[in-house]
């Protein structure tokens, strides 16, 4: 099992995962994705705001 797992990881594949994740790992995760979405409602907004800026003064 643990030569599969070194293998898949060389070939850039991730070994399938037997144990759950740690409370860390799962707060992590949580805390990654909070960060995406709010970078992704920050460029969204940013963007909004310079169409609408840029037809005021146009």
């Amino acid at each position: 099992m643990f030569y599969i797992q070194v293998v898949q990881e060389r070939r850039g594949r991730k070994a399938p995962s037997t144990s759950k994740p740690s409370e860390v790992e799962a707060r992590n995760k949580k805390s990654s994705k909070f960060a995406k979405a709010k970078t992704t409602e920050y460029i969204s907004n940013t963007q909004q705001v310079y169409y609408l800026e840029r037809r005021l003064f146009c």
